[in-house]
């Protein structure tokens, strides 16, 4: 029998077709958006469970509305403080979550823990980035009157954006490999924004009465919908570039 490669009519070799290893690419775009959002769960329930962590010493009290001006300026310079303590931990845990389940996937796929353990310590460090930077954007553009739809949509954007970079990081830096790292960091940045302007629409239409006057929504539902939108995006377009990349990737001609 020839084992001859198959030939077209023209006497070519038949180039075969890339093909998407979905058991490479922690099972695809639909299992990384599942994943995701268990992870989102997990962070809205430890969000949940312990927020806020650091509040206002009652030290800064302030008496009656007639205290000197000073203590009024001493508490807001604590509370903004307090502030951005509160959405650094608070991002920290939803970046490990969201990029720690991802990487479970990723993990079973690859059958090594070396996903995981990579992408712990990254989220965690591209969380904790995410809040303070989203802690800044919301002390210089959050200063508008409350609620306010498009200064809301400018801070979450930024916000969720710096978590998307921190996510997508977290993921591709387990790859080892330089492309795919700066694919799913795109990736994760393209889908922090998307979620950053989806959100307050979403909010707007489906919880027309909640506040969206703090970085970090406050209320169950609404501090659900936020996290679960975000990580949704997430784990969606992260895994979804992950699993083009190793697709596009070229295969290595047969020796001999």
């Amino acid at each position: 029998m020839s084992t001859d490669p198959p030939t077209t009519a023209a006497g070519d070799l038949t180039v075969p077709l890339p093909k998407t290893d979905i058991r490479r690419s922690g099972g695809g775009p639909v299992a990384g958006l599942v994943l995701a959002a268990v992870g989102g769960a997990l962070a809205w329930g430890v969000i949940e469970g312990t927020s806020p962590v650091f509040t206002v010493p009652r030290e800064y009290d302030i008496p009656d509305l007639g205290a000197p001006n000073e203590m009024f300026d001493a508490l807001h310079a604590v509370q903004v403080r307090v502030n951005r303590n509160n959405a650094v931990l608070e991002l920290t845990w939803l970046s490990v979550l969201v990029a720690g389940m991802i990487a479970v996937g990723e993990a079973v796929a690859r059958r090594g823990l070396k996903p995981l353990l990579v992408a712990v310590p990254v989220a965690a460090a591209g969380g904790g980035v995410a809040g303070f930077v989203g802690s800044l954007a919301w002390e210089t553009l959050g200063a508008g009157p409350p609620g306010e739809l498009t200064e809301t949509v400018q801070v979450q954007v930024v916000l969720l954006g710096m978590l998307g970079v921190g996510v997508g990081l977290a993921v591709g830096l387990s790859s080892g490999s330089l492309p795919r790292v700066v694919a799913s960091a795109v990736a994760g940045l393209g889908a922090g924004i998307l979620a950053g302007v989806v959100y307050p629409v979403a909010i707007s239409l489906l919880l027309p009465t909640a506040s969206t006057d703090s970085l970090v929504p406050k209320g169950a539902v609404h501090r659900l919908l936020w996290i679960e939108i975000t990580a949704a995006t997430l784990g969606l377009f992260v895994t979804w570039a992950l699993v083009r990349h190793r697709s596009a990737r070229p295969r290595r001609k047969p020796r001999g």
